[in-house]
């Protein structure tokens, strides 16, 4: 091979046809063995190109993968087949969907559609259900979907249950009205088209000959089942993933799919990559004695082929101001590039004392996971009314721009529209066009509507020949929505505007680079997510959470917030049976950082407007193991004896002092009483129960405890 590549890779990437698992540990180079798989393939195995599908999770490893693969073979553009999982599916049912017997023209819902439907759907319920709210119902929906169940699969619990059930039903009954689907059905549908569509699976059995899919450990049910039906008649599956990185469960991500490999696939071999690219070997042996303490895992030790000395840090702040503080002057003291710095957080609520210490001392940072250029307002209202030029029956992208800007079309005749397309069982759009002469409307309300419809109708025309710039000029000039942001607000319209001209731009170099229409905009728009956001040539610090910087790394990382109830999150982590996810994303964390990490924490620490006092340090950093950290304290403070004030020594006088029935006094929770104890000295753990009612398993020799 031309390329050099180790041993453990070498043989990852020649390996024979049929199924492949490769344990990827981080830093280990897996984006490079996909990409080296795929040439081979090709190059040494003469496959077609086109007969290569691989599959990954985010926009920008996508592009990576396909730039490194079109480089590698010496070629612009390689006709094989990568993106996402949700791209991917997109491209299928496009070509597709009428074998479900819906149009192959449709809408995708982003989160803050599903929420404008679904609050109407919650709002309209009968008061026969429980009540639940629009985020509960559309997550418990999510969950069912990506497991590919349906409204008749699920068993009906709890009144809350009920409840959910039936605005399923509704939901769905209004998408496929609208001519729209969501997200999850972006998956779901491909699922039912591979399984019950005999000509389609073989169709694209037949095209896709080679399957391979990055961050295997990521998949749900409904992507696990995508990867079986593709691969049944070749049996060539190639899965790259880590365990010990699965993040996601809470939007489905089944840690099982990678765990079960070799069983799933019997004649699966199994690759392990060990030698880590990236971080210096402190940094390894750190990462890896806090993951070592999971049980689910298969197991693989990192190897550093970095030089480096620095031992991970570890400072203690007296609250989150000062741990702000601390991190800014220190990335100052150490001369730090703004690019080369992260900042990473269990929450997004951590950001803000970081950023006001970043602006404090004049730093450039730029925050991922917050609110994106596609989510501000203006940008809804015009892609809106793009998604009206394609989709007419988006009933959702009418209620939000019919009177944007005001047309004199109310409250009340918007809800006569609604009774009118509920009675007649047609969308919003194609009840317009009937209401020129119908009384029952105000005459000024009638005459706009009209215009309304000839508007949609007139620029949809249009756009057929006009390029995506042209298009949105036309729509901002002739809704008169320039003027509409003018005055709305006198304080801010001048940054609308330019939010608007901003976007304007972006369509421009749309047109430049890819020349396509508003249709294929709209689904490209669609499947942007935050992670897709970072600029990693931005002259900025990087704000972000752990979950969002996965698949990044940095020179230097500072990992805050290590605290009992941030990191591992919440009180109740292990109880809920987290506490292993928790761990594994503080793995994450670590390992995103080359050259320097410092963990900090802070002894009390206001969240959400609540104040804790002594607060416990992460059990993650006596995981990591005191030979392996360095303390930045300045020696004279010893913020640390104030972090752990009792719970060690309580420990080490094992069962005896604290056993079942014991009263307690937690610094946080108040008293309590021991129900019972597992482990003994540093492992001890107990579980009681608070007179607030809680219940909580804590380990006593971190946790801030007295016998009382």
């Amino acid at each position: 091979m031309s390329i050099r590549l180790n041993k453990q890779q070498e043989a990852a990437v020649t390996a024979p046809d049929g199924p492949a698992l490769v344990l990827a540990g981080a830093g280990t180079g897996k984006t490079r063995v996909i990409v080296e798989r795929l040439s081979w393939l090709v190059e040494e195995r003469g496959i077609d190109p086109r007969h290569l599908l691989a599959l990954t999770f985010t926009n920008r490893a996508a592009a990576e993968m396909g730039e490194r693969f079109a480089q590698r073979l010496g070629v612009e553009r390689v006709p094989s087949w990568l993106g996402t999982f949700h791209a991917f599916g997109l491209y299928v049912l496009r070509r597709e969907m009428e074998q479900l017997g819906r149009p192959k023209q449709f809408t995708i819902f982003d989160t803050s559609d599903q929420s404008s439907l679904m609050k109407r759907l919650v709002r309209d319920l009968p008061a026969k259900y429980a009540k639940v709210t629009p985020r509960d119902a559309l997550g418990w929906i999510s969950r069912l979907k990506q497991e590919v169940q349906t409204p008749e699969d699920v068993a009906v619990i709890t009144p809350e249950d009920e409840a959910c059930a039936a605005l399923w039903t509704q939901y769905h009954e209004a998408l496929r009205r609208g001519n729209a689907v969501d997200f999850d059905d972006l998956l779901v549908l491909l699922v039912r088209l591979l399984a019950d569509r005999e000509g389609v699976r073989e169709k694209y059995q037949r095209r896709y000959r080679y399957v391979l899919i990055d961050e295997y450990q990521d998949t749900n049910r409904a992507q696990y089942l995508i990867a079986r039906h593709l691969s049944a008649a070749h049996g060539n599956l190639f899965v790259v993933g880590d365990e010990d990185q699965s993040i996601y469960s809470w939007r489905g991500a089944d840690i099982n799919n990678i765990l079960d490999f070799a069983k799933d696939f019997e004649s699966a071999t199994v690759y392990r990559l060990e030698e880590n690219y990236r971080s210096t070997q402190a940094i390894l042996d750190a990462a890896n004695a806090v993951v070592a303490h999971n049980v689910n895992r298969l197991g693989k030790t990192l190897r550093a082929t970095q030089p480096g000395k620095d031992a991970v840090g570890i400072y203690i702040a007296e609250d989150g101001d000062a741990e702000a503080r601390w991190v800014v002057q220190d990335m100052a003291k150490q001369g730090y590039a703004p690019s080369s710095v992260a900042v990473l957080y269990r929450t997004n609520s951590q950001s803000r004392l970081m950023e006001e210490s970043l602006r404090t001392r004049g730093l450039h940072y730029q925050v991922v996971g917050g609110m994106q250029f596609y989510s501000r307002k203006e940008i809804k209202d015009i892609l809106a009314y793009l998604r009206l030029l394609v989709n007419p029956d988006d009933d959702e992208s009418v209620r939000r721009v019919i009177n944007v800007p005001a047309r004199g079309i109310g409250a009340k005749s918007l809800e006569a529209l609604e009774v009118y397309g509920v009675e007649r069982k047609q969308p919003l759009m194609r009840v317009m066009r009937d209401v020129e002469g119908d009384e029952t409307f105000p005459a000024r309300a009638r005459q706009s509507m009209v215009a309304f419809v000839d508007l949609i109708d007139s620029v949809a025309l249009s756009a057929k020949q006009s390029t995506l710039e042209e298009t949105v000029e036309r729509l901002v000039k002739e809704t008169g929505y320039r003027k509409f942001v003018e005055e709305s607000d006198e304080k801010d319209f001048r940054t609308r505007l330019e939010i608007v001209d901003e976007f304007i731009a972006s369509c421009r170099d749309y047109d430049r680079k890819s020349g396509n229409d508003v249709l294929t905009f709209l689904q490209d728009m669609s499947l942007v997510s935050d992670a897709d956001a970072w600029k990693g040539s931005e002259p900025a610090v990087s704000l972000m959470t752990c979950h969002s910087a996965k698949g990044l790394e940095f020179d230097h990382v500072y990992l805050i917030g290590m605290e009992e109830g941030l990191l591992p999150f919440g009180i109740d982590a292990e109880e809920k049976g987290l506490i292993e996810e928790e761990r594994r994303l503080c793995y994450v964390a670590m390992t995103r950082a080359r050259k320097r990490l410092v963990l900090t924490a802070a002894v009390n620490r206001t969240l959400y407007g609540r104040t804790d006092r002594n607060r416990e340090l992460s059990r993650f950093i006596k995981e990591a193991g005191k030979d392996r950290l360095v303390s930045l304290n300045e020696k004279a403070t010893k913020p640390v004896a104030k972090a752990r004030p009792v719970g060690a020594a309580l420990a080490a006088g094992g069962e005896d002092k604290i056993k079942t029935g014991t009263r307690v006094r937690h610094a946080k929770f108040g008293p309590g009483r021991v129900l019972y104890t597992t482990g003994t000295g540093d492992k001890l753990k107990a579980k009681i129960r608070f007179e607030t009612g809680r219940m909580a398993t804590l380990m006593v020799a971190q946790a801030p405890l007295e016998i009382l």
